[in-house]
Order: C-alpha cells, then sequence, then structure tokens
C-alpha cells in the first residue's frame, strides 16, 4: 500500500512530500514495477541478491510516487537512475531535491517543493528495542545519550531517531567522512511537534561535524518505525 503525506518543515524547505510503499511479496512487487522506465528495470536486474532489488524497485516506486504528487509530469516517463555512487539521480534538469531510504518492510521517498533546497535526504529505521540497545553501544557518545534521555526516558525511540537524523543529513549533505555514526555529533536533541499527521511523536535533531555549519533534522516516530529527514539549502 502507497501512503503519501505532506508535511511542512519549514519556509525554506516548503512542503516536503513523503510517499511509502509497504514491502509487497517479490511477484507483486515485480507486477508494479513494469510501470517503471525500462532503464529503472534493468539497472534492478543488475541486483544478483533478489532482496536488494525488491528494496531499489520499491523506493523508485515510492520516489514516482512522490514526484507525482509534486505534479511533475516528467515523473512518469523519465528515470531516476544512478549517479558514480550509486546514489539516485534524475535524468532530466531541473529536477527537485529527493531522496529514497528503505527498510525490510517498508520503502520511503522524500521530495522538496520549495525552490530554495538544494539537496534533501530522508531515513527510516525500524522501533526495535535491539536496535537502539545496539547504537547506545556501537555509535552513540555518553553526552548525547544524556541528551536523548531527556526527550526519550526509555532510550529506545529517541537512539534510532538520532541515528535517522544522522543518515539524513549525510544525505542532504554529502558529507564524507567514513563511519559517520560518531563523527556527526548531536548538540540539540528535543522533543518537538509532530508536523506528519499520524506521527505519534517527534524530535528536532541538531548536528555538528568539525567546523561546518550545524545541521538539522526532524525525526518522528509513526507505524512502528522511526523516520528523518533533513534538507539542505540552496544558498549552504
Amino acid at each position: 500500500m502507497m501512503r503519501v503525506t505532506r508535511p511542512v518543515f519549514d519556509s525554506t524547505a516548503g512542503a516536503v512530500i513523503v510517499s511509502e510503499l509497504a514491502m509487497p511479496e517479490t511477484a507483486v512487487l515485480a507486477r508494479d514495477a513494469a510501470r517503471l522506465h525500462e532503464a529503472e528495470r534493468e539497472l534492478a536486474r543488475g541486483f544478483p541478491a533478489v532482496a536488494r532489488k525488491d528494496a531499489f524497485l520499491a523506493g523508485r516506486l515510492a520516489l514516482h510516487a512522490a514526484l507525482a504528487e509534486h505534479g511533475d509530469a516528467r515523473a512518469h516517463r523519465m528515470p531516476v537512475l544512478r549517479d558514480a555512487r550509486g546514489r539516485p539521480q534524475a535524468s532530466w534538469a531541473p529536477a527537485p531535491a529527493f531522496s529514497i531510504a528503505h527498510t525490510k518492510v517498508r520503502a520511503v521517498a522524500a521530495v522538496a517543493t520549495g525552490p530554495g533546497v538544494r539537496a534533501l535526504g530522508i531515513d527510516v529505521e525500524e522501533c526495535a528495542p535491539s536496535r537502539a540497545e545496539a547504537l547506545l553501544r556501537m555509535a552513540i557518545a555518553g553526552t548525547e545519550r544524556e541528551l536523548i534521555a531527556r526527550a526519550d526516558g526509555r532510550l529506545v525511540e529517541g537512539p534510532i531517531a538520532l541515528w535517522c537524523a544522522r543518515e539524513a543529513c549525510v544525505k542532504a549533505f554529502a558529507i564524507e567522512v567514513g563511519w559517520f555514526g560518531t563523527a556527526l555529533v548531536a548538540s540539540r536533541f528535543e522533543e518537538a511537534e509532530p508536523i506528519v499527521d499520524d506521527a505519534e511523536r517527534a524530535y528536532e535533531v541538531t548536528l555538528r561535524f568539525e567546523s561546518n555549519p550545524p545541521m538539522r533534522a526532524h525525526a518522528w516516530v509513526s507505524n512502528g518505525a522511526v523516520y528523518a529527514v533533513a534538507a539542505r539549502r540552496a544558498d549552504a
């Protein structure tokens, strides 16, 4: 099932369209993928693993749904390909900023409608205590744990939200830092007013990397998962 929402992030990003596709069975996904451009289906055939191929196709379907919601008529006939590093890249210009992410059970895509967005990042993780515990052990510093605990005393959703915020910022700001799980340091992690209609909780996150300007992400909890979006302004 495809779900499309229009959360409003700030005056610069405008409405960021977020689409989500619950991962269907492989046979159903193959049928639905017939709607994609042949060049996209050809890219999918290059993945030897069925799970990776399914994730690629689901991500492209989610992205095209968001592009269609944005009103870009080319979304139905122009392929979204890959750049030299494997990141999704529009085959037409100008194209809005967009991003894709997936888990084993869902694929999500985000498209920025505001002209002031240079790049966009989205990430999603399933909300599981075991994942939160692993992140607290391996990727979250003590000072960050203290920040998270003020907003999420259970330390379940918060650690995952911080991780998703980092991933989203890496995508939006194209940071080349290798093991970025500890390279991007959280200086703010606070509960916030949800801006997605079905969000159960939301967090505002500020991250810093060396001397770069601070990066902001909005994370939210919904439907058993944690999501985060970060936008890079055109003048940044």
